[in-house]
């Protein structure tokens, strides 16, 4: 079983004692988060590995979903991919994301004068998920645009958003890693989480390089409603070969922190 799906002890709600929790239709979502950007038409016994459903349920809740459009059945294949009314469900998210609204034209004009990628980033469980990403042109081989999900624990802007969230809250997130590595790799990898913690609360933001991807460097910082009911991160990096950590470090990340800063009101 993919634990990166299908796991309601990843950050999900948690339907143990619930009775108002339908089972049903959060199997229904499961199958339909299976499907990745570029994983291509999955078969049911494909969804049923990377959700841990029973195969006869899940050939019941792909006829479903195909039903209702959600799904488009490839017979040749044998398999399902999404359908296009799948972004229905978040194009009302997006469009009434004031925060989204408010931030992007400063995202590009940063994104355009330094040649850069700059992300602004929800959380998706153990992910952070773009809800928008503004790039230069000349950035081909950083793959990121709005839906790409990485991960919370290995990049800037995932330990950003750690950084933003209440001591609570931050360490149910440290449990739920922990759980999912071995010894050593969370021994290894809890420093550099507090580190980079530590760098938000000294400076404002935090900087990532070779985590996520090899060659690639980050700087990332929180952006939290004034109340502080909402969390949300903002990224901005680039290739090792196009942008020097010195400037990262010594110019970007300050902008984007001053950025957040004056966002959080937009933030509800």
């Amino acid at each position: 079983m993919n634990r990166d799906v299908a796991d309601f002890h990843d950050g999900a709600a948690d339907p143990t004692g619930d009775r108002r929790f339908v089972t049903a239709l959060a199997r229904g979502f499961e199958i339909l988060r299976a499907f990745r950007p570029g994983g291509g038409a999955l078969g049911n016994q494909e969804l049923s590995a990377a959700t841990g459903i029973p195969k006869a349920t899940v050939s019941r809740l792909t006829h479903t979903l195909e039903g209702l459009g959600y799904l488009r059945h490839l017979k040749a294949e044998g398999k399902y991919e999404p359908t296009e009314a799948i972004l229905a469900l978040g194009y009302s998210v997006i469009s009434n994301l004031v925060v989204r609204q408010v931030a992007h034209d400063p995202m590009m004009e940063l994104a355009l004068q330094h040649d850069v990628s700059v992300g602004l980033a929800s959380r998706d469980r153990l992910s952070l998920i773009f809800v928008d990403v503004c790039k230069s042109r000349l950035l081909s081989t950083l793959h990121l645009d709005v839906g790409s999900r990485v991960p919370m624990a290995t990049t800037a802007v995932g330990r950003a958003f750690l950084a933003g969230v209440t001591e609570d809250e931050r360490a149910f997130f440290f449990e739920r890693f922990e759980e999912r590595l071995e010894a050593e790799e969370w021994a290894d990898l809890k420093p550099r989480l507090e580190d980079a913690i530590a760098q938000v609360n000294a400076r404002g933001y935090c900087y990532v390089e070779d985590e996520w991807h090899r060659g690639m460097r980050a700087v990332a910082t929180p952006l939290v409603a004034a109340d502080g009911s909402a969390v949300m991160s903002m990224m901005c990096g680039a290739p090792a070969f196009r942008v020097e950590r010195e400037k990262l470090e010594q110019e970007l990340g300050p902008r984007l922190a001053h950025l957040c800063e004056g966002l959080a009101p937009s933030l509800r």
